[in-house]
């Protein structure tokens, strides 16, 4: 039997010859298969977890803060002239200082933060699993918490200085979801932040 175009006759779909097309390729997001855990008992920890540890730290850091600001800014405002830049400048270094001495002491002496703390997490050396030396914490805190830490000292001045921190902490907001991006797309889930500063979070499981 001959194709009516005089082709090769077609394939019956019973035939041992016949084969199913190939499926489609996945679309949309798809995040990079986990690799093994780097020793017994340890796994590399999933993106949510540490979301929802960095929510806990965030609400810990909040109310640790917010008597602190919240006395600086009634001094701001009831006050003027020095007083109101002397506070300015006091509320940027705790947006500043305070998230960085918070983690940089949590990582190098607690091997984490609270929130990872609370869920089991640490933050380690990604060569040998050490606790993380303060270079190395100061590294990944720049990394991951800068640009926003600078948005939102800026965001306290006044004038065209604080639509300049409202820019940068546009910006930062979408340098975060990058860097959420990377730690998906890499199979030990180090973001761009874990691999500037030779780190890696992980989670205990035995």
């Amino acid at each position: 039997m001959t194709d009516p175009a005089g082709g090769p006759p077609p394939t019956p779909q019973g035939s041992d010859n016949w084969q199913a097309p190939p499926p489609p390729a996945p679309g949309g997001f798809q995040p990079a298969p986990p690799a093994p855990g780097p020793a017994p008992g340890v796994v590399y920890a999933d993106t949510v977890t540490r979301v929802i540890a960095y929510i806990i730290d965030a609400i810990i850091f909040f109310i640790v803060a917010v008597f602190i600001v919240g006395i600086l800014i009634l001094a701001i405002f009831t006050g003027g002239g020095i007083v109101a830049l002397i506070g300015t400048v006091v509320l940027a270094a705790i947006s500043i200082g305070g998230s960085a001495v918070y983690f940089i002491y949590t990582w190098t002496r607690m091997r984490a933060s609270l929130g990872q703390r609370a869920l089991g997490l640490e933050t380690v050396n990604a060569a040998d699993g050490a606790t993380l030396t303060q270079e190395q914490a100061i590294r990944r805190w720049a990394f991951l918490f800068g640009p926003t830490a600078l948005g939102a000292a800026l965001g306290y001045a006044p004038g065209s200085l604080g639509i300049l921190g409202s820019l940068v902490g546009l910006l930062a907001f979408v340098y975060e979801l990058y860097l959420l991006y990377t730690v998906t797309q890499s199979p030990k889930r180090q973001g761009y932040h874990d691999v500037q500063a030779g780190t890696v979070v992980v989670k205990r499981v035995g």
